[in-house]
């Protein structure tokens, strides 16, 4: 990344992306506003790539974290005698959030790579 103006962007991209990872799961409709409108935000800026390599890894990590989770906190209630707790099929929302954190690396890796040629 050129300089402390991408890793800032980088960064920004990585707050925001966390804070509509979270709210995407709780509020989805205020969460998708948010990350579109960062993503529309970026048609002025100038490292767009790092911004959106941040966005994508915060918003990833933050689904796979949380819905590991409440997967992990079912089972937990599950273990205790007479008790249940039902989760969902979470199986495509992790590998939705991976391919968000997919996309994250390879963005990252690209503005790191293209810093590294100037």
């Amino acid at each position: 990344m050129d300089g402390r103006r991408s890793l800032s962007s980088w960064i920004a991209g990585l707050v925001v992306g966390v804070g509509a990872g979270v709210l995407t799961l709780v509020l989805p409709v205020f969460g998708w506003v948010i990350a579109v409108a960062f993503l529309v935000g970026l048609i002025r800026a100038t490292p767009r790539i790092p911004a959106v390599g941040g966005l994508f890894l915060g918003l990833g990590t933050t689904w796979i974290a949380l819905l590991m989770r409440s997967h992990f906190e079912c089972q937990a209630f599950n273990a205790v005698p007479s008790q249940g707790c039902m989760d969902p099929d979470i199986g495509p929302y992790l590998a939705l959030g991976a391919a968000q954190v997919a996309i994250g690396i390879v963005a990252t890796a690209a503005a790191l790579i293209r810093a590294r040629r100037h």
